[in-house]
This record gives structure tokens, C-alpha cells and sequence, in this order.
């Protein structure tokens, strides 16, 4: 694996994560009020709870506020491909850079289902046909 999946930022809390999912998926600047709204169905929150974690994201550099209005609005700073890069490049580190091992243990779970495989499988074969690997090498 490359070095390119360096840690930038530190991990989200769940919370914070389901904050960022609904920000990644917004074409606009959201209002916390917008965001409790969307979430609504996930968490019971007030509106001031989302101010808080949004103030959080914001101190991690994960959003932006815009607070020159009367209503502050947010939006990602951090685009999701990136943050789950360096996620997984830290959870590679952590398994000490083999990336093997990282899968082995994966799918060794009893949560992984055939078409997880399948789509794993697939996923493998691409990069193998990216890189010029045919089947038969080792």
C-alpha cells in the first residue's frame, strides 16, 4: 500500500459520523435544524445537540460554518472518500501494513454474506486486471 492514506484527521464518533453522512449527501450549506430533521429517523436529537457536534466538526476541521447570517449553515469541509481513506490507511497501520491479514480477519467474521464475497471478488479481479495480473499467477 502506498503512503498516501496518512491519518489527517482524527476519527469521527458515531454521532459525528451520521453529521457527516447527511452533510456529504447535500448539495448545500445545511442549517443544524436541517440536519436533525434528515436524522430524525436514526436519533432523537434537539437542534442544539446538532449545534454542538457541528461546533466538534468544526474544531476538527471537518466542516465549515458559515455563521454571518442569522441562521448558521455547515457544510463538509472534508470531502467522504477522503476521510475513509485515511481511515482505512489507519486501520492498515494498525494491523501492521498487511493488507491480508486486514481482509483475512474481515471475512472471517460471521457477518460477511455471499454477496459481500461476490462483490469483494469482483472488486479483486478488477485490480488484477488493472495491474496486469492474470489469474493463474501467484
Amino acid at each position: 500500500m502506498n503512503d498516501n492514506s496518512k491519518t489527517v484527521h482524527e476519527a469521527l464518533t458515531d454521532a459525528e459520523l451520521d453529521i457527516m453522512r447527511v452533510l456529504w449527501k447535500s448539495e448545500k450549506a445545511l442549517r443544524a435544524s436541517e440536519i436533525t430533521k434528515r436524522l430524525s429517523g436514526e436519533r432523537s436529537w434537539k437542534s442544539q445537540t446538532a449545534h454542538v457536534l457541528l461546533g466538534r466538526l468544526e474544531e476538527k476541521g471537518f466542516v465549515d460554518a458559515d455563521k454571518s447570517g442569522y441562521f448558521h449553515t455547515f457544510r463538509a469541509k472534508l470531502g467522504e472518500g477522503d476521510y475513509f481513506a485515511s481511515e482505512s490507511g489507519a486501520l492498515l497501520r494498525r494491523v501492521g501494513g498487511s493488507f491480508k491479514s486486514l481482509v483475512a480477519s474481515m471475512i472471517e467474521t460471521d457477518g460477511v454474506t455471499h454477496d459481500e464475497l461476490r462483490e469483494l471478488k469482483a472488486l479483486l479481479d478488477e485490480k488484477c486486471a488493472e495491474l496486469g495480473i492474470r489469474g493463474d499467477e501467484k
